[in-house]
């Protein structure tokens, strides 16, 4: 009898997801029609990417070299992985890992799985990056073989367990910009964070979020600007915009939409990295967070983007 109510409730669990993923694509469909003419972006291409790993799965945090040729990427369950993309007239056929393996911590050891939840990625050059967590909400900076926890102001403590500092981007004269995804329990606390090695962390105002879309990933452009990656879950998937702002001591100004995708049109996207191609355009290249469930998928997804007029 318990077999049978087993093998009853997965057919009506299969039954669910087809019906929802009908759903999606219908609402998709509506969507493209009534809302196609406000990107400014093109779509490239979308490559899946499938590793037979166990640790593969939920990719975050994305950089690319200057030249769309190399990645660096992490999970958020705190493991890193770099390698080779191979192109043809521009578009992703496939990728080659060369290393992985798990972060440490600032005392040494590999991140325990209690406060592995990484999502932010920014590499700083010279063998230099950082990651942000949210579990708790912190910083490390990593450099060769060191480690260590950058200083964390008490407002950090006010943000909610996995929704704070999904966004990390490192900027051209050395700053490091930190937005969280949601408000802290206290309105006043700032989302948007700068930190300076010379002056350590400064709070610089709100997030100019809207119409639901919450910040989940950033990258400074080869063109100084910021670009955020934003997120909508909506039922039964995902939207996603990205958005252009300029940084200042006053915080985030402009936040042009140049993406803004119909419902179900890619997986969850969560980490963002802008370069120019060969040919001198700018390109988005985006990455998906399957949360480790079957029917999401991991995939790169890149767009051109328009230069400022």
């Amino acid at each position: 009898m318990r077999r049978r109510s087993l093998v009853r409730l997965a057919s009506l669990s299969a039954a669910l997801i087809v019906a929802l993923c009908a759903a999606a694509w219908a609402a998709s469909a509506v969507w493209k029609v009534t809302h196609a003419d406000s990107n400014s972006a093109t779509h490239v291409s979308s490559y899946r990417w499938q590793e037979d790993a166990p640790w593969f799965g939920g990719l975050s945090g994305l950089e690319l070299s200057d030249d769309g040729l190399r990645f660096t990427a992490i999970t958020d369950r705190a493991h890193m992985v770099s390698g080779e993309i191979t192109r043809d007239k521009g578009v992703i056929t496939s990728l080659r890992m060369t290393t992985n393996g798990r972060l440490r911590d600032a005392d040494g050891a590999p991140v325990a799985e209690k406060v592995e939840d990484s999502e932010g990625l920014a590499l700083a050059g010279d063998d230099r990056y950082f990651v942000s967590f949210e579990s708790p909400h912190r910083v490390l900076e990593y450099h060769g073989t060191q480690v260590r926890a950058l200083s964390e102001p008490a407002a950090f403590k006010r943000f909610y367990f996995n929704a704070s500092f999904e966004s990390l981007a490192y900027g051209p004269a050395g700053e490091l910009l930190l937005i969280s995804e949601a408000s802290a329990r206290d309105a006043q606390v700032s989302r948007v964070w700068r930190w300076r090695q010379a002056t350590g962390w400064q709070g610089l105002g709100p997030y100019p979020e809207g119409d639901g879309f919450l910040p989940v990933g950033a990258d400074f452009g080869p063109d100084g600007a910021l670009y955020v990656l934003e997120r909508k879950f909506v039922t039964v998937g995902f939207r996603s915009r990205l958005r252009r702002f300029d940084l200042s001591d006053q915080g985030l100004s402009g936040g042009d939409v140049l993406l803004n995708t119909p419902l179900a049109q890619h997986d969850n996207l969560e980490g963002v990295s802008i370069w120019r191609t060969a040919s001198g355009t700018l390109r988005a290249t985006m990455i998906s967070d399957d949360n480790f469930f079957w029917v999401q998928r991991t995939e790169l997804v890149e767009y051109d983007l328009p230069d400022r007029r």
